[in-house]
């Protein structure tokens, strides 16, 4: 890709005078009719022909190859004259990125070219700046900005022609996610068609009664022995009707990926290998249906969140799709003076006590705890299935259910 800046192209000048070969040019000539100015001049990108590629004020190409977290690519060529409004250029600029960075929001943007004083950052502060030497004597007027961080390493090059600014190179610096990233896996629990159906029957069926005599020596039970017994029972049922499923997570899967962009993804490259052309058109049609209809979905569930204004919980789930937050892990407290007495207050718990125990004698006015069939089935049904299990590791789902 071949960036240029003051061409000094006019109407007089063909297409076919400035092509080289393998490359596509655009040109955008300027307007003595805005500017005031007879002398020719203008910007002009050339793009390899094998990109796709489309240009309306600006271009937009997609390379060969192209990390999977980025669709295309939207280059911009800038030249802001010295005796120019900088605050009405930059302003044009902002307008202009931004309302293609509304509709091309998972895009690379490189906006390039003769910047002169004007410094772009001041409207739009989270692009980035990679020209970090000067162009022109001790003065750094070309510049290049994009949306991604750490994307590209500049380094200066000689004058093209008569130029009296330096030429600037810049080669790919960008590590995609996948490589930076390792997948993440986590574990989830898979509930078969039928399976509560099948733990309230084992439930039902169950002698309740055995596990208290078992924990009960004469007239004393020992209740942690007691719930223990209570508690694993359940869980092995829940094993039993249940399972566990692996669930990866890549860094660069986009938010919309299904099961069914998956499996017409997988569709697709068996039949490439297999060499059949008009399978290959068949399920090429598939995954891009299949794409259409996931992105849909996607963003009818973000619609949703913000249809209750009265729901912040969905509300912040909406704005954490929107802009793919993910909280900071919490750093562990460096004052080790606080661990140490965190470990001696909770250390004093497994030191011998030698105190023997006895039954307290209630107060005449205390009432004895009572607990009613009735309340313990409402706590049940009011748990939160959405949170992570006790240390009991029993599921919510199973308690409510």
């Amino acid at each position: 890709m071949l960036v240029l800046t003051e061409t000094w192209l006019g109407p007089s000048v063909l297409d076919d005078a400035v092509s080289m070969a393998g490359l596509t040019t655009f040109r955008a000539d300027r307007d003595s009719s805005l500017t005031g100015k007879t002398r020719s001049g203008g910007v002009c990108i050339y793009t390899n022909n094998s990109w796709w590629s489309n240009a309306v004020k600006t271009v937009q190409c997609r390379p060969f190859y192209l990390p999977r977290e980025f669709t295309t690519i939207i280059i911009m060529a800038v030249y802001i004259p010295p005796s120019a409004n900088t605050k009405e250029a930059l302003s044009i600029l902002y307008r202009s990125i931004s309302k293609l960075q509304s509709t091309h929001s998972e895009d690379v943007f490189i906006v390039a070219g003769d910047f002169n004083q004007a410094n772009m950052k001041t409207v739009l502060p989270h692009f980035h700046q990679y020209v970090d030497f000067a162009t022109r004597g001790k003065n750094t007027l070309d510049r290049v900005y994009c949306n991604i961080k750490q994307a590209f390493r500049a380094v200066p090059r000689p004058h093209l022609g008569f130029s009296d600014h330096l030429s600037v190179m810049l080669t790919p610096a960008y590590k995609p996610l996948l490589i930076r990233k390792k997948p993440t896996v986590k574990q989830v629990r898979v509930w078969p068609e039928g399976a509560m159906e099948a733990l309230q029957d084992c439930f039902e069926c169950t002698d309740w009664d055995m596990f208290r005599a078992a924990a009960t020596d004469i007239d004393c039970t020992r209740v942690e022995e007691y719930a223990e017994s209570v508690s694993g029972y359940i869980l092995k049922c829940v094993e039993d009707v249940s399972r566990m499923k692996n669930i990866s997570t890549r860094a660069n899967e986009k938010p919309w990926m299904n099961h069914e962009v998956r499996a017409a993804l997988k569709a697709r490259n068996v039949v490439f290998k297999s060499g059949d052309t008009a399978a290959l058109s068949t399920a090429r049609a598939n995954l891009n249906r299949a794409i259409r209809i996931a992105k849909r979905t996607h963003g009818q569930k973000v619609q949703d969140f913000f249809q209750d204004p009265g729901n912040t919980r969905r509300m912040w789930q909406g704005i954490q799709a929107i802009t793919d937050y993910k909280a900071a892990p919490l750093l562990c407290d460096s004052d080790t003076g606080f661990l140490n007495n965190l470990n001696n207050y909770f250390g004093r718990f497994d030191t011998a006590n030698t105190t023997p125990a006895r039954k307290m004698t209630p107060h005449l006015d205390e009432q004895p705890l009572s607990l009613a069939t009735a309340d313990v089935r409402r706590t049940l049904k009011g748990v939160n299935t959405r949170k992570a299990a006790g240390p009991d590791n029993i599921p919510g789902r199973m308690l409510k259910e």
